[in-house]
């Protein structure tokens, strides 16, 4: 589950443009309505949904089909010393993945439990 963190914070727009995924946000914003839930949603080629990601959300995917082709729209150049996450398989997150996770980068795999990264950020529940 990726972010940028402050002052390269992103605003995303994701279509999957071929195959199929399972796309996860999860709200990290201090004072939403839906702070520290996650909401996900299936973005196919087929149904053409796409989902907008606020400043403040984590973001991740999990690949249905093996032709995925994912479209990103993002509001600001990519910071690579601001880039961060939360790791995919941290309960605190409440996602069930639907497939089973065969495939993970080694950055994804270590980053943080949101915890960690709730208390390193400030942020207050």
């Amino acid at each position: 589950m990726h972010f940028q963190t402050a002052p390269h914070e992103e605003v995303k727009l994701v279509s999957c443009v071929s195959g199929a995924i399972f796309d996860v946000i999860f709200d990290m914003r201090p004072g939403s309505p839906s702070y520290r839930q996650s909401f996900s949603v299936e973005l196919t080629a087929a149904n053409g949904r796409q989902l907008y990601i606020p400043k403040g959300m984590a973001h991740g995917f999990e690949a249905l089909t093996d032709d995925v082709t994912v479209n990103y729209l993002i509001s600001e150049f990519y910071a690579p010393g601001y880039s961060s996450g939360i790791r995919y398989d941290d309960p605190a997150l409440g996602v069930e993945w639907p497939m089973p996770v065969t495939q993970v980068s080694d950055k994804d795999l270590g980053w943080p439990p949101w915890e960690l990264i709730n208390r390193g950020m400030c942020l207050e529940d």
